[in-house]
């Protein structure tokens, strides 16, 4: 979304744009993440705007955990330590659990492809073009 020169900007806002109507619940830790993301290859000034539209936007719910959350992230980053997982997909594992969904939004496909959830058989991930 932020970056238009991206290889998924395409596939993500075609995602969000579609019917039916997206309302994305986003962990805060993920936006930590992103944030890091934009300032190192954008710069300060783009990570700025970046939080300035995600206070903008809609669209998108920002999803702070809970203590249960934390413990299951922790389960979770142990139970899947060689790869490594990392506290921001343990997070989106943690929330989609919590609100019982089993739709994933990411275009890291690598670790979601391959968690067993706790609440479903796996994970259905969009875009899917990605």
């Amino acid at each position: 979304m932020v970056n238009a020169k991206d290889d998924h900007h395409r596939a993500v806002v075609e995602w969000l744009t579609s019917a039916p109507a997206r309302d994305p619940l986003v962990p805060s830790l993920v936006l930590t993440e992103v944030c890091q993301y934009v300032e190192k290859h954008l710069g300060g000034a783009a990570e700025a705007r970046f939080v300035e539209e995600l206070m903008r936007s809609p669209q998108l719910r920002i999803y702070h955990p809970l203590d249960d959350d934390f413990r299951r992230m922790a389960v979770l980053l142990r139970q899947y330590a060689d790869w490594p997982l990392g506290i921001a997909d343990a997070a989106v594992v943690a929330t989609a659990e919590r609100v019982k969904t089993s739709e994933i939004a990411t275009v890291d496909r690598r670790h979601f492809e391959h968690i067993k959830p706790a609440h479903v058989a796996f994970f259905t991930i969009y875009p899917a073009h990605a």
